[in-house]
């Protein structure tokens, strides 16, 4: 199946879009890109100017820092991604997101998107869902991480995600909970 046409069956399944605010949507994503294992969607430093669909593949968002790469967050198959505080301020971002495997994405400029949100109130609606779901997840993130042991992290991204585990190496894993890999391999084994 092609990039775009997955993207309108992924829209058609979207709340608040009618099927002819979904088709007219879809038309609007016009950059497509094949990444390899490795290869960078968005790097720190640059401005990202699109939201990502990803039609096949696997990506990880993380923040390096001098002793480490900290990472934030996945995105899958089937779902959307960007550098939030880059493609919403027009800011240099601050964390990279970079392929795990191969990768097609098809993304949409941000002056499209937002020409879309004001001619088309479905895609209003859905950007700002999208937005609630990214915000939901990062606090439900910062509390685990805050309050929750090492085992109860693993069990509820095995809970909320249990393909994680195929997709993505133990070590960005082990990041992504804050734990050492070989406390991961512990709790893992148990």
């Amino acid at each position: 199946m092609q990039a775009r046409e997955q993207l309108f069956h992924f829209l058609l399944r979207q709340p608040f879009l009618q099927r002819d605010e979904a088709t007219a949507f879809s038309l609007l994503w016009q950059t497509d890109r094949h990444l390899r294992r490795g290869d960078y969607l968005c790097t720190p430093g640059k401005t990202e100017h699109h939201l990502w669909f990803i039609a096949e593949g696997a990506l990880r968002l993380y923040y390096p820092t001098e002793t480490e790469e900290i990472c934030v967050g996945f995105a899958y198959t089937d779902s959307v991604v960007t550098s939030v505080p880059s493609f919403v301020r027009q800011s240099p971002s601050s964390f990279s997101i970079q392929a795990l495997r191969t990768c097609r994405v098809c993304g949409i400029t941000r002056t499209d998107l937002l020409k879309a949100q004001e001619t088309l109130p479905g895609v209003a609606r859905l950007y700002a869902f999208w937005l609630e779901q990214s915000v939901t997840g990062i606090i439900e993130r910062e509390i685990e991480i805050s309050t929750c042991s090492p085992e109860q992290r693993y069990e509820r991204l095995l809970a909320r995600a249990p393909h994680i585990f195929q997709w993505v190496p133990l070590k960005y894993i082990a990041s992504y909970l804050r734990i050492r890999p070989e406390t991961l391999s512990r709790v893992r084994a148990k």
